[in-house]
């Protein structure tokens, strides 16, 4: 009978359902195609690196490509370790699809026992001895067909030494293996003359047990290094945790908006059954069994709705894979594979999710109405007195607990999480205080309309006032879901902003020489040395006051992957550095000291050095210890930077020269130079000559790239707390239906019936975004001056933007007055019904 009694409403008021559902729909979809687009970003980023080690599970390094003599040597060694002589490198194909590529070179003979990719060799006649012939290479199916490429046809490449002709002489059958479609595979000794790496190899792939691993690492040399796969797998993995679980936490707070949505939704639907209810509870159904009802419907309501935002949240996350994918690229100069991974944990985790904060967010309208005794069940002002005494409580008691346990978080080293919770404290704080702000705004209102007078001309506008506050019961909900969108937005807009500002001015200050010189760039993170020569004549050319050239090399620094870059840091380009502490002269001063360092901020942060510490790095000879002489700020990696003196790193490094930065005097222009320098030396190298303006653009540019993602989740929260106000001005449409009458009655017309809601939707708008301006302030404070530290390392001051508040208030009186429209239209064309409660 209740099951009946419950399906009748719905069908009678169809579209409840439907905004319940979609609100449930729109939360978990967000959720599930961030946790989706991470997991399949790390799977990706993983499955990339794998697919290059196989089952190796240690690879012996240098700071420089190692001499084949190391190999030979290793293979002499009586106790037979298993070895394998590999060269890798990027490679680019010239095709037209600029499809980035790992050219893997190895000795067939040895390459069985590491990876398996050449027994899915297919489409060619040729055998292991095949690829022997000069030059030959293969790849995947799926690859070759998007590249054009056929067999016994030749595929031009961009390598690290200039343009490749190579021989399509075979394919690996890829189905069901996509791992396989950025990986060309050669014959170590071909990709050694291709890539001019005579006598040298990258690496020496090792399969070892830990005791074996030990005995390898006592007898190499000095100059190079036993590392474990996993530990650089994991090192590799790190890149970008802080970067997904920023998402995540994105994603959660759109889950808490669709939340505040279901639970408003869940409230008024209960509400409308409220004498259905009543009279069941008359005729002796107990509480217990209308308690399991509205748990058992709630909980299929919720796997309808949680399902159905997963199927979407999966399409979702197709989107966002591809831009997370960008963004790594762009940080990280990386190119992993799109692969979108569903995991069963996975699934069965956002299920959980969707019908867990369901049930957690129905469980206190249920057991309420439960509870109620019948007679209150057909009684509205019961609800809206509840409603107040309990916007009072919220405010004067949670409020000053969360916003007292969001400041203990932020003082104490809390981490990461911490700093998450933090936040999260905050926007329930805010919430909390929605309702009573309401209030408040109504009654200051209704006292200004009384004292000008205008209740008595325009006693429509006095209406629309109380009118707020006599619903609050529905407009609260909404109001908070829309508040935490609006507070959301002004965060993370001020955030992004402070950033922005930071980085522009930081990036003004380190692009202070006027040209900047190098050799055209074709593939990521591949950088030509510049010759010897060029730079000699370039500090003679006339015009030229100084020149500082660059130089830099890989490192591990506490687990971590961080570059050295070196320079003869002239007068001129010290103000490019400004230090977190000390006193410049003196810093300046004590990196002219041999086997000294400047590390930047994100390094300092995560490994807990300061001025004067001892820091000990891989150099050609070994491990050497190094001092700290200042702390840098910077914004170029989370990972870390160090900075010496180019005559320290010739001392311990080898690596040459790949960028020069030019110091003009003030009677030359950047142009003139640039326009001799392309003229003297344009045709012998393929040389980018930019100025600092050109590149602080392009600089910003990717900057701008690397939020998408996150403006992208801005605009799903936003619509899911507009979800929020249609489901609630329906609401308040449908209960006032029998008002409609009598305000007919009294004379007014549909326009001022229209005015009416539009109005208390506008205002409930206003008052979400009062609220969600000091809200979103202090969130945005939180992000900017302790998030940003905590997951990257840097120190970003923080600009409030007033421009931030207008748009504040702009979207959520839009949003509210756009939800409004339908529900005001309904209102206004009813024609009233005969019964009064």
């Amino acid at each position: 009978m209740l099951a009946r009694a419950s399906l009748r409403h719905f069908r009678h008021h169809p579209w409840q359902l439907l905004l319940l559902l979609l609100g449930i729909t729109l939360g978990v979809a967000v959720v599930s195609a961030i946790e989706i687009t991470t997991d399949s970003a790390r799977h990706s980023f993983r499955e990339a690196q794998i697919q290059l080690y196989g089952r190796t599970t240690h690879r012996i390094v240098g700071q420089t490509p190692l001499s084949e003599s190391l190999y030979v040597d290793l293979r002499k060694h009586p106790a037979g370790w298993r070895s394998a002589p590999v060269i890798s490198s990027v490679v680019k194909d010239r095709s037209g699809k600029n499809l980035l590529l790992q050219l893997i070179g190895v000795d067939p003979l040895r390459e069985r026992g590491f990876r398996d990719q050449l027994n899915r060799l297919s489409g060619s006649g040729i055998g292991f001895s095949g690829l022997q012939a000069n030059p030959m290479v293969v790849m995947a199916r799926t690859t070759a067909k998007q590249l054009g490429a056929t067999l016994n046809q030749p595929l031009v490449l961009d390598t690290a030494n200039g343009v490749q002709r190579v021989t399509l002489m075979g394919v690996l059958d890829d189905q069901g293996d996509p791992r396989l479609q950025q990986l060309v595979l050669m014959d170590i000794g071909q990709a050694q003359q291709i890539l001019g790496l005579q006598g040298q190899i990258s690496h020496i792939d090792l399969i070892l047990s830990e005791k074996e691993a030990q005995a390898v690492a006592q007898w190499l040399p000095d100059h190079v290094r036993l590392e474990a796969t996993s530990t650089v797998l994991s090192e590799k993995a790190q890149l970008a945790n802080a970067l997904y679980f920023n998402l995540q936490a994105l994603g959660l707070l759109a889950l808490v908006v669709g939340l505040f949505l279901v639970f408003s939704s869940v409230s008024f639907s209960l509400s409308q059954r409220r004498p259905i209810f009543a009279q069941l509870r008359a005729i002796g159904l107990t509480v217990g069994e209308l308690y399991r009802y509205l748990i058992v419907e709630l909980v299929i309501i919720a796997l309808i709705g949680t399902v159905s935002g997963v199927v979407l949240g999966v399409a979702l996350a197709q989107v966002l894979l591809e831009l997370m994918l960008n963004t790594l690229a762009d940080l990280y100069a990386t190119s992993p594979l799109e692969l979108l991974l569903l995991e069963p944990v996975t699934l069965s985790k956002l299920l959980l999710l969707g019908v867990g904060g369901c049930l957690l967010a129905a469980w206190k309208p249920c057991r309420e109405l439960a509870r109620i005794t019948p007679v209150s069940l057909q009684q509205r002002f019961v609800q809206e007195t509840q409603a107040i005494k309990q916007s009072r409580h919220l405010s004067a008691y949670w409020v000053p607990v969360l916003s007292g346990l969001a400041l203990v978080l932020l003082w104490l080293d809390s981490g990461l999480w911490g700093a998450f919770m933090a936040v999260a404290a905050l926007l329930m704080s805010g919430a909390l205080l929605m309702p009573a702000a309401l209030q408040g705004l109504s009654r200051v209102l209704e006292r200004l309309l009384i004292v000008s007078g205008v209740s008595l001309k325009q006693p429509l506008w006095l209406m629309l006032v109380r009118d707020n506050r006599r619903n609050l019961s529905r407009t609260g909900i909404a109001a908070m879901a829309l508040m935490i969108a609006i507070s959301a937005t002004v965060g993370i807009g001020g955030m992004v902003g402070s950033f922005r500002d930071a980085v522009q001015l930081w990036l003004g200050e380190r692009l202070n020489a006027d040209l900047y010189i190098s050799q055209t760039r074709i593939l990521p993170g591949v950088r030509q040395p510049l010759p010897e020569l060029f730079i000699a004549e370039l500090e003679t050319l006339e015009g030229v006051e100084a020149v500082a050239t660059l130089r830099r090399t890989r490192l591990s620094v506490a687990g971590r992957q961080v570059h050295l870059y070196a320079s003869e840091l002239p007068v001129k380009m010290r103000s490019a550095y400004r230090f977190v502490s000390g006193n410049r002269d003196v810093i300046w001063q004590q990196l002219q000291q041999p086997d000294h360092v400047l590390i930047s901020e994100p390094l300092a942060n995560r490994t807990g050095l300061g001025i004067g510490d001892s820091l000990v790095l891989s150099t050609v000879a070994g491990d050497q210890p190094f001092i700290v002489a200042g702390v840098y700020y910077d914004y170029g990696s989370d990972s870390g930077r160090i900075m010496t003196r180019a005559d320290t790193f010739s001392q311990h490094w080898v690596e040459q020269p790949y960028g020069v930065s030019l110091f003009l005097s003030d009677s030359h222009s950047p142009t003139e130079i640039a326009h001799i320098i392309r003229q003297r030396w344009g045709g012998q190298w393929d040389l980018s000559i930019q100025h600092a303006s050109v590149l602080l653009a392009r600089s910003v540019e990717v900057f701008n790239r690397t939020f998408v993602i996150t403006d992208v989740l801005r605009l799903l929260a936003l619509v899911v707390a507009f979800v929020g106000i249609l489901s609630s001005l329906l609401a308040i449409q449908l209960e006032r239906q029998h008002e409609v009458s009598l305000l007919k009655a009294l004379g007014l017309n549909r326009a001022e019936l229209t005015f009416l809601l539009l109005g208390q939707s506008l205002l409930l708008g206003l008052g979400a975004g009062l609220v969600a301006i000091p809200v979103g302030e202090l969130l945005a404070w939180t992000l900017t001056g302790v998030v940003q530290l905590r997951a990257f390392g840097w120190s970003i001051p923080y600009q409030p933007d007033l421009y931030n508040w207008l748009i504040a208030l702009l979207l959520s009186m839009a949003a509210a007055g756009l939800a409004s429209l339908y529900p005001a239209w309904r209102f206004a064309r009813h024609t009233g019904i005969r019964r009064w409660e």
